[in-house]
This record gives structure tokens, sequence and C-alpha cells, in this order.
């Protein structure tokens, strides 16, 4: 065989992949999947919603999971989407001034926070004082993001003055920390508390201070915001942990 053979026939090797791509990306069954950006706090009822979904003739749908403040980044930058869900209004309002929502937009759901602590409480959390305690290994989030605002709100309006040993992005960050033990308590969305099966301190008000998550979309979008905003969907984002 002539030493160029191989070669060749990689080169051909590729081309076909390169077309079989450009054909896959160009197909109408790829253009009818719809691109959701959404709040990492929905990744754990993906599975529930992609079956609702499904049974409701929507669909389907490809979930891009994110910190909110990262979500409306990538659409800035560029990021082709056909639906964009953020965990609060303040985040919204960022997104809508930056020009990256659709005319049409629709409020979801609502999430409030609760105190949960690592597993079998080893830092004998009773309350939400334990937020100033030096001697625990207390998590927060960054106070520009929208789980961070809704825990600065909350603290300031009970009078607490928290002293975190760490600080993340997304409250789901926090439960996986929770999970592993590393810190000892924070205050996470109810709906991730709920969904990774944490301990929760019971905690007077916190259902006073509530995040509305608010969604925008083009018409495949709207059609999945409004499923979330109504009947099955809603049902499914109650059950898991979230408001009305």
């Amino acid at each position: 065989m002539n030493r160029r053979t191989p070669l060749l026939l990689g080169l051909v090797a590729l081309a076909t992949l390169f077309a079989f791509a450009v054909f896959w990306l160009a197909s109408p069954t790829n253009d009818a999947v719809s691109l959701v950006f959404a709040p990492s706090s929905f990744a754990p009822v993906e599975a529930e919603l992609d079956a609702g979904l499904a049974a409701a003739g929507i669909g389907p749908v490809e979930w891009a999971f994110a910190g909110s403040q990262t979500l409306v980044a990538q659409l800035v930058d560029g990021a082709p989407a056909d639906a964009l869900i953020t965990a609060d209004l303040t985040t919204f309002d960022a997104a809508r001034a930056a020009n990256v929502t659709w005319p049409g937009e629709e409020s979801i759901a609502s999430n409030v926070l609760v105190l949960a602590v690592a597993a079998g409480n080893p830092g004998d959390v009773r309350g939400l004082e334990a937020l100033e305690d030096a001697d625990l290994v207390i998590g927060s989030c960054a106070v520009e993001v929208p789980c961070g605002r809704l825990a600065t709100a909350v603290t300031r309006a009970l009078g607490v003055t928290p002293a975190p040993d760490t600080e993340e992005t997304s409250a789901r960050a926090l439960t996986a920390k929770l999970l592993a033990g590393e810190i000892d308590a924070a205050l996470v969305y109810r709906s991730d508390a709920r969904a990774a099966g944490l301990e929760v301190i019971p905690v007077d008000d916190l259902d006073a201070f509530v995040n509305e998550y608010r969604g925008s979309g083009n018409e495949r979008g709207m059609e999945i915001l409004r499923w979330l905003a109504s009947g099955a969907g809603k049902r499914i984002l109650i059950d898991s942990g979230w408001g009305p």
C-alpha cells in the first residue's frame, strides 16, 4: 500500500464526519430541540420536568444549568437560547437591560431559604445565630448572586451578622459542601435542601423572604415557560420545594 494511502483515508474519514456533523446541526430534528437556560436549582428536577413536558407534547428540551448571573453573561456573549430563567428579579432586570430577553415574560415560581446543616448536625446548630459562630465552619452564597442577595436581606432583617468561611456562586454549591461535611451550616434554597435530603433547622420568619424566578423566551421558549408556571409543571416545582 502506498504510504500516502492511510493519510488519504484519514482525510476522507474526517471529511465524512464533518459532513455528518453539518447535516446533524442543520437537521429539522435538532432544530426542534428547545434550549432553556435555567438556574442550577432546577437541575435536581430535570428528569421530572422532561417527563412532564414530554407527556404534554412539548419539547424535546435541552437544559443549560448554571448560576443566573453566569447564564445572563453567556447570553450577552452571544450564546443561543430559546428561553432564560433567573432565580431573582434583580438578575432578570439586568438581562432585560442587556437586551438578552424576549418580549414574552412569565413568572415561574418562588423559592425561600432554609438553614441547613451537615449530616448529624455536628456543629449543634440551633438557630440563625450559628452563622455568627467563629467556631463553626459556615458557608454562604456570594452577595452578588441571587441566593446571596436573599441571604443578606434575611440576616440583616433578623439582626444576624454572618461570618462565612466560604462563599459560593450558587446554593447548589453550598448544598454539595454540606453533603460532604465540609461546612457545618448554610442558608440554601428550600428546593435544594429537599432534593439533597439535608437536615433543616426551623427558623421563624424565613418564609417572609422570597426570590421570584422569572423567565423570558421566544415562541418555543414561552410554551415551556407557560407550562412551568401552571398545571403539571407548577405541581412538580411545588412538590420539590418551590412556592407559587
